[in-house]
């Protein structure tokens, strides 16, 4: 979920004025097929609370969209009847969106996976590029299981009260991204980055919960087109910055920039760990640790992962873990608190700890970071 309002008025005229643009302009079902140097896709699922805060963001990706190296590409859904995939045209004027639609989609299932993945292969059949970024923009709940008797949400993309399951989202994900940038709550948990590690090289995400007003896109569009691995570093920087400028609530942001290709050897590092060192029924300590889960009522803790590791385990078996650590996080920020709340220790990464009689074990069991983490070894599969 995403919290903090900004104008709303300003934002229902741009919606307005968006909408009365989209209706208008002329579609172009024949885009031309060069291979541009990247394709970024944002897929925006803002038939919800956020849809205001949607196109202020494309706003914002027109005002940095000047000289792109490449071609940038929104799927924005605002309502059940429609949605569209724009193209992004540089454009200043904060009162209208001037990127043209290249198609419309009637209808469609609320938070339907196998929708957003026709859409991904659409975008990537009809703009080719050497590489492909991903943006999910959207409500999220990190790995929240779809169904229990406490829990209705699910972990992504809330329309009209359904999102989609967190393994649902993976497998609606092309293997071929250079990145994925989640604008969305939550999502740096080792739970998630997990299972999408075969999905791209890099992962920006928020351990914590993301505020409505988004990432600052106006500073980070020209970076998404930059291919090296230290402009992914500038955009989770500007992230940072943005909010920590703020001397409100506002001031509250997680941000974490992961190399997944360090993830198997982390889950790795992980197993061998609780191997050594626990036994089958051991149960974690789960008091005193920081928590990075800040909304009231959010659906599954996230504690930060280090913090974890130091109240369950010896200091002096956790030295390959840091090592490893290391290796698979490239940039983390946290703001002095969130929402007002102090954060205290950040490592970079959240996760859940599990324990008997857990209403979200069964579901938990699932997940691969579970499998492969050694956790089955406690547990049991």
């Amino acid at each position: 979920m995403k919290t903090v309002p900004i104008n709303a008025l300003r934002l229902i005229f741009l919606l307005f004025i968006t909408v009365a643009n989209l209706a208008c302009k002329k579609e172009n079902n024949q885009p031309v097929k060069e291979r541009a140097n990247r394709m970024v896709l944002v897929y925006m699922e803002a038939n919800n609370d956020l849809r205001y805060y949607a196109i202020n963001s494309i706003n914002n990706m027109e005002k940095g969209a000047a000289n792109l190296d490449g071609v940038l590409l929104v799927y924005i859904r605002t309502s059940s009847v429609r949605s569209y995939l724009l193209k992004i045209r540089h454009d200043q004027d904060d009162n209208k969106i001037v990127s043209d639609t290249v198609r419309t989609f009637q209808g469609g299932g609320p938070s339907d996976a196998e929708f957003m993945k026709d859409v991904i292969n659409y975008a990537q059949s009809e703009y080719p590029a050497n590489s492909y970024g991903l943006i999910l923009w959207s409500h999220a709940t990190a790995w929240a299981p779809p169904v229990s008797s406490t829990i209705t949400t699910k972990s992504f993309g809330r329309d009209r009260g359904d999102e989609m399951d967190i393994r649902d989202l993976r497998d609606a994900v092309g293997n071929n991204l250079e990145f994925i940038l989640f604008d969305a709550c939550s999502m740096g948990g080792v739970e998630v980055l997990y299972e999408f590690r075969d999905k791209a090289k890099y992962i920006i995400a928020s351990p914590a919960e993301t505020l409505s007003e988004s990432f600052p896109y106006q500073q980070i569009t020209p970076l998404l087109f930059q291919n090296s691995p230290v402009n992914l570093k500038l955009i989770a920087e500007a992230y940072y910055q943005h909010y920590n400028a703020y001397t409100d609530d506002r001031q509250s942001a997680t941000v974490v920039l992961v190399n997944t290709a360090e993830l198997v050897p982390l889950a790795n590092q992980m197993r061998s760990l609780i191997a050594t060192t626990k036994n089958y029924g051991d149960t974690f300590v789960r008091d005193g640790i920081q928590r990075l889960d800040f909304t009231s009522g959010f659906p599954v803790a996230g504690f930060d992962f280090s913090d974890f590791l130091a109240h369950n385990f010896n200091d002096g078996s956790l030295s390959d873990m840091s090592a490893q650590l290391e290796r698979t996080i490239l940039y983390k920020q946290a703001t002095a608190k969130f929402l007002g709340i102090p954060i205290k220790t950040f490592s970079g990464l959240t996760c859940y700890i599990p324990y008997q009689g857990d209403i979200n074990l069964s579901y938990y069991k699932k997940l691969d970071w579970y499998k492969s983490s050694g956790f089955s070894l406690l547990f049991g599969r």
